[in-house]
């Protein structure tokens, strides 16, 4: 079973699932979102099979929808749905190849699969950037290597995003739609299409930035595990203007909830930002449910351009109207983990401070090079500044994922869920007059 084909089964077991015994506590639109997901992988599966040329990208996905009719591979992606049996397979070949195993494992388990033919399709070009997050770059120009496709890197400055830093990255997308248009057959750049999945992407970003606003809320409307999902990017699916369907409808769904006053954990007693990434598969979420502690806010790279950052169309910054492309370089550059340190530490403390966090976890994922060597300083700052507690647990989100591994995990959490509650009640008790 290849992975597309992997993909459809799971998404098949949960609408079957939802349809046999839908869970009130998990939002009713969830099932058109695994109908989306469901319907990508199966026109993925259809477009392998008619022999359709594959573009691998570790970025720009809107710019690589508008050269035609290609197959898109977003092979972090495709790494973070593998289970932890078959991610365990895939480390076995990634040793295999000669490549070295201590990198992040959402960044480096797809270079097996995407080798070996029978599990993706052979992507016809690879388009790739630098970053803090440098991993990324380095598998993807070395799935090109093995492969032996062409590559093509756009250089994102670690800076802040300004003026100087757009013009420099516009000029190398123009000489990527160039590279695109020579090595990819029948491709042609269509700026008409960028400017449609643009309006696409600022309802999507709209519809974001409203359940950031809903997430800052007491009680937080939304359930730890709804929060513990990256966001689909529209233009990465087949079926993009239904993906925006789907974050505008969850949207309204927890307005709803807003106005009902209404949170699948009850009373919330307790606010946790978690940051990195965490344990796939584990009963984290649920358990911090059933406790009352909501967790309002995931930080991790893209969080703050997603549900904080400015919009397609907004000029405030830049003082005027973008061009598509303009606008385009602009996002590529909004990312906690694409500069330096102190762009995550403060992003980090903002959002802890944004959403009222009593507690952070920082999960210091193996091999994570953006947080190597933060954490310490986070914690220190949060201490200094708000007086919370930080849980600083190293760990993988797929790797070793064994029952020993799980129940220490949750015996630590456990530990500092009740610190927080300790150290949340000791400053209500200073608060109040003697």
């Amino acid at each position: 079973m290849n992975v597309f084909e992997a993909e459809i089964a799971k998404y098949e077991r949960r609408l079957e699932k939802i349809e046999r015994n839908p869970n009130p506590n998990m939002a009713a639109s969830n099932k058109l979102l695994y109908q989306v997901q469901l319907e990508d992988n199966r026109e993925h599966l259809r477009a392998w099979r008619e022999g359709k040329d594959f573009v691998g990208v570790a970025t720009g996905g809107m710019l690589m929808r508008c050269f035609g009719d290609f197959g898109r591979l977003n092979l972090v992606r495709i790494a973070d749905r593998l289970a932890t049996g078959r991610a365990e397979q895939c480390v076995d070949m990634v040793g295999a190849l000669g490549l070295p195993d201590y990198a992040c494992d959402r960044t480096v388990l797809f270079l097996p699969l995407a080798t070996a033919g029978d599990d993706l399709p052979k992507p016809r070009i690879i388009v790739s950037r630098t970053g803090a997050c440098e991993v990324v770059n380095d598998t993807h120009r070395t799935l090109a290597h093995l492969l032996g496709v062409p590559v093509f890197t756009v250089d994102i400055p670690l800076g802040d995003p300004d003026q100087e830093n757009l013009a420099y990255v516009v000029k190398q997308l123009e000489a990527l739609i160039e590279f695109v248009e020579t090595h990819l057959p029948g491709a042609r750049f269509n700026e008409s299409k960028l400017r449609e999945y643009q309006e696409l992407g600022r309802r999507w970003r709209a519809a974001l930035h409203d359940i950031g606003e809903m997430r800052k809320l007491i009680p937080c409307p939304e359930h730890p595990r709804d929060v513990f999902r990256e966001p689909l990017f529209p233009e990465e699916f087949t079926n993009s203007p239904l993906i925006v369907k789907y974050y505008e409808d969850f949207r309204d769904e927890l307005r709803g909830r807003v106005a009902r006053r209404w949170s699948p954990v009850g009373e919330e007693r307790l606010r946790i930002v978690w940051a990195i990434t965490g344990p796939y598969g584990s009963n984290i979420w649920d358990y911090l449910a059933k406790r009352g502690v909501a967790v309002p806010f995931w930080h991790y790279g893209g969080s703050k351009r997603n549900f904080l950052g400015p919009n397609f169309g907004d000029t405030e910054e830049y003082g005027r109207k973008l061009s598509p492309l303009e606008e385009e370089a602009r996002m590529w550059m909004y990312n906690s983990w694409g500069g330096g340190g102190e762009r995550w530490i403060g992003d980090t403390i903002n959002a802890c401070r944004e959403f009222r966090a009593d507690g952070l976890v920082l999960f210091e994922q193996t091999g994570c090079l953006p947080v190597v060597g933060l954490g310490h300083v986070i914690a220190g700052r949060l201490e200094q500044q708000m007086h919370i507690p930080v849980w600083r647990i190293e760990g993988r989100q797929l790797l070793g994922r064994s029952e020993g591994v799980e129940a220490q995990f949750m015996a630590g959490l456990e530990e500092f869920v009740d610190l927080c509650f300790q150290r949340k009640e000791a400053a209500l008790l200073r608060s109040q007059p003697s």
